[in-house]
């Protein structure tokens, strides 16, 4: 797990989480469940699991 801030909405709608690393990271819905998705807000703290290709397998929000 990669510690990580929601950053923005991107205008396409794609969300963009910054790592602690300083990396960019492009999340879709396709990509994580709908419910985690909408319940994203820009600062929130929250930890993405990459896939050996290096793109965002999951996110968990803090409960």
């Amino acid at each position: 797990m990669i510690a990580a801030t929601f950053h923005r909405w991107l205008p396409n709608g794609v969300a963009q989480v910054a790592t602690e690393e300083g990396l960019l990271l492009q999340v879709t819905e396709q990509q994580v469940t709908e419910s985690v998705f909408l319940q994203l807000r820009v600062g929130q703290r929250l930890a993405i699991a990459l896939s050996p290709t290096g793109a965002v397998d999951s996110i968990h929000l803090p409960q």
